[in-house]
């Protein structure tokens, strides 16, 4: 009882804090700084608003060098107020109520959704070492929790509903290894942070979910973070049509200066930090991440867009950050407007590129042969040199195959061993993830039909954990697929009983009605890509010209 009342304290003072500060007050200059006023504009004040996803006095202190720089940069006053709660300043931004908004990229894609172009973003928030841009799941250390798998079953505390950081990413991050809201045994949304952090010290919660950033303030006092998110850029600086091209433009100029500019000194330890300029495509993994989680689709395709469907072997950031620089420069080549469609499955996947819903399509072998069947598929390319290739066939080449894992602890030491076992797979159509495996039994004498005991996973993570945990026998997947949760399971564990068939790599393909001119153009830029920024983030060496020929034997499978 006494640990209950403890909490509603320590949370009444916290939101309070952030619903009675909502217009800002007099700030003082920084220390040992005097901001200098001199020329600043007598009219009316630049409005900008901030989610509360902070207590009052954390957000104040992060957006003071961000009022200054802007009022030395525009010669005007900056007023700042923390928005009253995540509708309101959606709201506000849309109807020109406030010039500027500071918005996380969950909320800025549902208030473009809402308003359109009414909401234009400036500047994101750059990527850069040290940045604390990631969401976290924290629990604290005497818990003796060190892996994200044993929050099942478990209370945990989120962030508001709408928060990248404090809700989005930390689903997307359990959903991973099979976790949903459903699995904890409660269920709990702070509008602040600092709430989820404070109930996980005192008990209240076993994890929490929040910003790395807020994390960071209480790691000392006892938190631990168990998993981090990819990176995602914080924050997102939105202006209202409303606001002059001239005055966007300055602030812009403003906000992306060199290192060495005024006010620099007072953008660390996660006070504004670099910026950099942003466009709406920036902002496509977090609303696949949005439409997967979710089903709210605020996915949208301009009419000179070209869409290449992906097939979802990773995450949405993670797909986002190899091939959406892949994407840009084929829309630089070609004068159009390249995007990725990452569907949530291998069925959706099927789907899209069935339907004719997309004009390319990257895919693994044993599914382009799966749709060809039925709709036409023309292979442009072929992937080389894919990540996670070995030494050993189709190291580094063309070629990619499977591998077939069990518990290090298990009785299976042969593939014969395998008759009558229970085996994961990712999907019937997997081909690095069932289809090399069941060719490399075949030739053994052995049908995954006939002889195992299958079960699909969806997931390469799902498969890999369910042998870690004991759930099946064995599993199929890909080889480098093991990479994936060195960091969420002891991987000494799980042992390779054997590496299988290997199989001609990722066709890049042309499916749907397209400009045949552009196909052609497509093909040519593929093969000839050198650039070393678009082929390292892919994670790839390139592409060569590919045939029908190469993926006739994969049909009859």
């Amino acid at each position: 009882m006494r640990k209950k009342l403890i909490s509603f304290v320590l949370f009444g003072a916290l939101l309070s804090c952030s619903c009675q500060n909502t217009a800002a007050p007099s700030l003082p200059p920084p220390k040992n700084d005097q901001q200098d006023l001199s020329g600043i504009s007598a009219g009316p004040a630049l409005r900008i608003s901030i989610i509360p996803a902070e207590s009052a006095a954390s957000l104040y202190g992060r957006l003071l060098p961000l009022k200054y720089s802007l009022e030395h940069t525009l010669k005007r006053r900056v007023t700042i107020k923390i928005a009253k709660d995540y509708d309101t300043i959606i709201r506000e931004i849309g109807n020109g109520q406030i010039h500027i908004a500071c918005l996380d990229p969950s909320t800025y894609c549902e208030a473009r959704a809402r308003y359109g172009e009414k909401v234009i973003p400036l500047v994101k928030t750059a990527k850069q070492e040290g940045e604390l841009s990631r969401s976290v799941l924290i629990v604290k250390q005497d818990r003796g929790m060190e892996k994200i798998v044993e929050l099942k079953g478990k209370r945990i505390a989120f962030g508001h509903q709408r928060s990248t950081f404090g809700h989005l990413a930390p689903l997307a991050m359990l959903k991973d290894v099979g976790i949903g809201a459903e699995d904890f045994a409660a269920v709990d949304h702070f509008q602040q942070e600092d709430s989820v952090a404070l109930s996980v010290l005192i008990g209240d919660h076993d994890a929490g979910a929040l910003s790395q950033l807020v994390a960071e303030k209480y790691l000392a006092d006892g938190l631990t973070v168990l998993k981090k998110s990819e990176e995602i850029s914080r924050l997102v600086l939105c202006a209202s049509r409303d606001l002059s091209p001239a005055t966007r433009e300055l602030i812009v100029r403003g906000l992306v200066a060199p290192p060495d500019a005024p006010d620099r000194e007072r953008t660390k330890d996660g006070q504004i930090g670099r910026f950099t300029p942003a466009q709406d495509r920036d902002f496509d993994a977090v609303r696949v991440m949005i439409k997967n989680l979710s089903g709210k689709n605020y996915i949208e395709y301009g009419p000179n867009t070209i869409k290449v469907a992906i097939l979802p072997l990773y995450s949405a950031i993670t797909l986002f950050e190899r091939y959406d620089p892949l994407m840009r420069y084929l829309s630089r080549k070609t004068g159009y407007e390249f995007k990725l469609v990452i569907p949530r499955d291998f069925e959706e996947f099927v789907e899209v590129v069935k339907k004719g819903n997309v004009n390319f399509s990257y895919q693994n072998p044993y599914v382009f042969s799966l749709i060809d069947r039925t709709v036409r598929l023309t292979p442009l390319v072929t992937t080389i040199g894919e990540e996670g290739a070995t030494a050993g066939e189709g190291a580094a080449g063309d070629r990619f195959r499977g591998v077939i894992i069990t518990r290090a602890d298990s009785k299976i030491r042969t593939v014969e061993d395998l008759r009558g076992k229970n085996v994961l797979v990712v999907s019937a159509k997997s081909a690095g993830g069932y289809l090399s495996q069941k060719l490399f039994l075949q030739q053994r004498g052995i049908s995954v039909e006939r002889d195992l005991m299958v079960r699909e996973a969806k997931r390469q993570e799902n498969v890999i954990l369910g042998v870690y945990k004991g759930q099946a026998d064995a599993g199929f997947v890909r080889e480098s697929a093991l990479e994936v949760l060195k960091g969420e399971i002891d991987m000494r564990q799980i042992r390779v009983l054997t590496r299988t068939q290997s199989l001609p790599n990722w066709p890049f393909s042309l499916c749907g009605k397209t400009n045949p001119s552009l196909v052609k153009k497509v093909a040519r830029l593929l093969v000839d890509l050198n650039d070393r920024n678009v082929l390292g983030a892919a994670k790839i060496r390139g592409f060569r010209a590919s045939s029908d020929a190469e993926f006739e034997g994969l049909r009859q499978y």
